[in-house]
């Protein structure tokens, strides 16, 4: 019963990672590009720094749930099940896979974001008319987002698999 439970917490925090950070990308973020500039750059450091946090607590708790479904309440007790088994290395990947989106999310994806949200010469030339540095740097941070995506997505892949 306990590890059914902490599955559907588990499958819930995955849900509200993966889809938290999908929605800020493509349907919070269109909608602040009807925004004036400046009140755009304002909306989104504040989103950036909102959404940061949460989804970091959010994206170490469903690591961390996921950790416990596969040791504790699941069927990694041995190191052998661990590396010589078809569910050992399913979760060995998704472990690290998991993290990796973490640490991207954090160390790539959020400083990318806020170094370009910060960068006042980027926001003075659009305001001025200039747009190519900002959507250069707008298209630099859609790019690098997405692997994040992509290991979203493999994720899901692998949690199919097991």
């Amino acid at each position: 019963m306990m590890r059914e439970v902490l599955l559907v917490i588990h499958i819930l925090l995955g849900i509200m990672w993966a889809g938290g950070i999908m929605f800020v990308g493509w349907g919070v973020y269109p909608v602040t590009l009807k925004m004036p500039l400046e009140n755009q750059r304002k909306f989104l450091i504040q989103l950036m720094k909102w959404t940061h946090h949460l989804f970091t607590l959010i994206g170490s708790l469903v690591i961390f749930t996921g950790f416990l479904l596969g040791t504790v309440f699941g069927p990694i007790k041995s190191w052998e099940a661990l590396f010589y088994s078809t569910y050992g290395h399913l979760w060995l990947t998704a472990f690290f896979l998991g993290i990796f989106a973490l640490l991207w999310g954090i160390f790539v994806g959020y400083r990318g974001m806020m170094r370009l949200f910060l960068d006042d010469f980027v926001w003075i030339e659009a305001v001025n008319g200039n747009k190519e540095p900002l959507m250069r740097g707008l298209f630099r941070l859609t790019v690098m987002e997405s692997m994040e995506v992509i290991g979203f997505i493999a994720l899901v892949v692998i949690m199919v698999l097991l």
